[in-house]
């Protein structure tokens, strides 16, 4: 049984519909546990497994990667600003735990490691 995407129940055997569903999901190139963590906290529109191919949309626009939220806050700054470059006298003061706050209170939002951005 494939665990990636399976409820969390021991005694749970996903349906041969279901493991087409994640065969499927896998073969695309999607990391089965952004996956999960994906469709559990998005809402139950998104809920059915089975109707993967109508949300994995959603999920690529979403999904930032696998990391904490320093790491991430600390990785979209450099791509936001020039910290090497002409921004280099004043990365000293750049506020990285701030920033970090300010953005996971509503732009993104992390899960398991998981970053994704809210849409």
């Amino acid at each position: 049984m494939n665990e990636g995407l399976a409820q969390s129940s021991a005694e749970y055997v996903m349906s041969q519909a279901e493991e087409e569903a994640v065969t499927a999901i896998e073969e695309a190139g999607h990391d089965l546990g952004a996956v999960r963590v994906y469709r559990d906290n998005v809402g139950e529109s998104y809920t059915p497994l089975l109707e993967w191919e109508d949300w994995i949309g959603d999920f690529e626009e979403s999904y930032q990667g696998e990391m904490s939220t320093k790491e991430f806050a600390e990785q979209l700054a450099e791509e936001f600003f020039d910290f090497d470059g002409v921004y280099n006298s004043i990365a000293q003061y750049f506020d990285y735990e701030k920033w970090e706050r300010d953005l996971f209170m509503g732009d993104y939002w992390e899960n398991d490691g998981y970053i994704f951005r809210s849409i």
